[in-house]
């Protein structure tokens, strides 16, 4: 029982024949980690990263949660997102309401409510489609920062007006 195994920012760790490394992703609580296995392009993002969202703020900032995103972002775009929740029909309304024009978007969400609506799961989801449709992954992007009249904002204030939107959402 307990902790057996203690880890840090960029840290081994083995499952099965797979070695991965440990991503720190505070934000949404301090300390939050990740696991991402370049081997089979696989990150376990746990409450931080989710399929159009991303985890409530419980200890870290905006700034703490902007930093983190931006580091998962920053991996291949083929990399499979395995999130903590299957939160992405809620996610995919949310989205809808930043970014309405955004084709993919709105294609992604008639896929995301077809396939709930026969039970089937909308994770893993590749990088590559979150970043063309997560709001939160998009927050230096100049149409989303248009669209909230935050052009000439840091993007991890715009992150945080997002976020800030969706916890009253």
């Amino acid at each position: 029982t307990g902790l057996d195994l203690k880890v840090k920012e960029d840290s081994a760790v083995q499952v099965g024949a797979e070695t991965g490394r440990v991503i720190d992703v505070s934000g949404h609580t301090v300390g939050h980690i990740a696991f991402y296995f370049p081997g089979s392009a696989a990150l376990f993002s746990a409450d931080s990263l989710m399929a159009l969202g991303c985890g409530r703020l419980f200890e870290g900032t905006p700034e703490m949660m902007w930093e983190s995103l931006s580091k998962m972002a920053a991996l291949p775009p083929e990399t499979m997102v395995y999130s903590g929740h299957e939160y992405t029909a809620s996610n995919a309304k949310f989205a809808l309401t930043v970014e309405p024009k955004n084709p993919e978007l709105q294609k992604r969400a008639e896929e995301i409510a077809a396939k709930r609506t026969k039970d089937e799961p909308t994770v893993p989801v590749s990088l590559e489609t979150e970043l063309k449709t997560n709001p939160f992954l998009r927050a230096s992007n100049s149409v989303v920062k248009e669209a909230l009249g935050m052009v000439h904002a840091a993007d991890s204030s715009v992150f945080a007006r997002i976020r800030e939107m969706k916890d009253a959402f």
